[in-house]
């Protein structure tokens, strides 16, 4: 029992540390993008990136996943990874 509760504590506080990573990402000097140009998400894709747009000058629109140490991928954040890949992407008004 305690052994579960201990790991439940550890996921916790892993899953607290990969949102505050993801929300102070665009605060790093070397993040590359302008903080003017995201747009938070936040659920299975962190941030849209409207790469150039508070110039003026939109360069290229990104789908911006934030992970930290080990983490990788989940299996939706997979299917919207190769969705974009294949141009499965559109617009709608």
């Amino acid at each position: 029992m305690r052994g579960a509760r201990a790991q439940a504590v550890k996921q916790s506080k892993a899953t607290t540390f990969g949102y505050v990573s993801e929300a102070l990402a665009p605060l790093a000097p070397e993040f590359p993008y302008h903080v003017k140009d995201l747009m938070f998400l936040g659920k299975w894709v962190d941030y849209l990136v409207f790469d150039g747009l508070h110039e003026g000058k939109l360069r290229k629109i990104r789908f911006l996943e934030i992970k930290t140490n080990t983490s990788q991928l989940n299996q939706r954040e997979k299917m919207i990874k190769e969705a974009v890949e294949q141009g499965k992407v559109s617009y709608e008004v």
